[in-house]
């Protein structure tokens, strides 16, 4: 079974080999040679002609005046129909050679107070910069292009960042967070501005400070709204802190004529953190525990009171008060 199938197949292909070796079927194969040859030669020569083809490009609109802001219908692409050999026309289209034009908003003619002109001057030279020299531009669409903006309302607006910080261990923030500038000025529609008491920043993160450290954060805009500025600088005092000890006395403020406030014990020791540098200007006069007389009686009937600092420099930090609750007696005399 295998010999004939086999004889089949070699008969088969010399039967084949006789059919195309025919003369009409080499008339035929030359005559395609010669087509194909003929195709080059004219592809070669049509590429060697002049020609114009059109090519589309993005519209990037730059140095936009924070106190504008461009519509959403404006054009964001362009076309330009260009004249040069075809070969040329054809680099441009495989290697993308057209790419964007940035136009720069504070150089374009001010038609009306909500209408701006891109000169086709402007086009050109921002084309030129792609176009090989023997390159022409033969036209633009749209001729003429016409940007549309509106004015926006403004005002000064408070900066309120959200850095989370991290010192390493025997430091901390010694002062108050300072922003720079502390307020913006933002830039969007009334209806929105009139929401906005504060903007605040992007969230970020400054770890294993055993310093003063900066950083610069973008601002979080919300949507339709500009600022004159994107970022502000964030700087954390960080110090080295160490514990000191201090005894306060328990004050009572309005204390009637006709009582008696008797505290057990009268007075309590203040343990605290602050700044290394600040250790020796501490003193009692900084702090104070001053209760009102008022909250002794709203306690009277269990004779105990909490004890907390009512004042205390703002770089003194995590005061712990030694007792925190002390027992008092209210005497009443006529």
């Amino acid at each position: 079974m295998q010999n004939k199938l086999k004889s089949a197949f070699e008969s088969l292909i010399l039967k084949s080999g006789v059919y195309f070796h025919r003369q009409q079927w080499k008339e035929i194969f030359i005559f395609i040679a010669f087509v194909l040859l003929a195709f080059v030669f004219w592809l070669v020569q049509s590429l060697q002609d002049d020609a114009e083809r059109r090519f589309e490009f993005t519209l990037r609109y730059k140095n936009i005046p924070d106190e504008w802001t461009l519509l959403d219908n404006n054009p964001k692409t362009a076309s330009v129909l260009l004249r040069d050999k075809g070969n040329t026309l054809l680099y441009y289209y495989w290697n993308k050679r057209i790419h964007s034009i940035d136009i720069s908003i504070t150089d374009l003619q001010q038609m009306s107070d909500s209408l701006l002109k891109i000169p086709n001057r402007m086009l050109e030279l921002g084309l030129a910069k792609q176009l090989i020299t023997s390159t022409s531009i033969v036209a633009f669409e749209p001729n003429e292009i016409i940007l549309h903006y509106d004015m926006l309302s403004n005002r000064m607006t408070k900066v309120l960042s959200q850095l989370s910080i991290i010192t390493k261990p025997g430091f901390q923030v010694s002062d108050s967070i300072r922003v720079s500038p502390p307020e913006v000025r933002l830039f969007g529609s009334s209806k929105i501005l009139d929401t906005l008491n504060q903007i605040k920043t992007k969230p970020a993160t400054l770890e294993g400070l055993s310093k003063t450290g900066e950083i610069n954060v973008r601002l979080d805009l919300p949507a339709g709204v500009k600022a004159a500025i994107e970022t502000v600088k964030i700087t954390v005092p960080v110090e080295e802190f160490t514990e000191k000890k201090i005894h306060l006395p328990i004050l009572c403020a309005d204390i009637p004529d006709n009582y008696v406030l008797r505290i057990f014990p009268s007075s309590v020791d203040i343990s605290c953190n602050l700044p290394i540098s600040l250790f020796r200007e501490v003193t009692e006069e900084m702090l104070e525990i001053r209760i009102p007389f008022d909250e002794f009686v709203e306690n009277q009937t269990k004779g105990k009171i909490t004890v907390r600092l009512t004042r205390k420099p703002a770089w003194i930090s995590n005061p712990v008060i030694t007792p925190n609750e002390v027992e008092f007696i209210i005497e009443h005399h006529d």
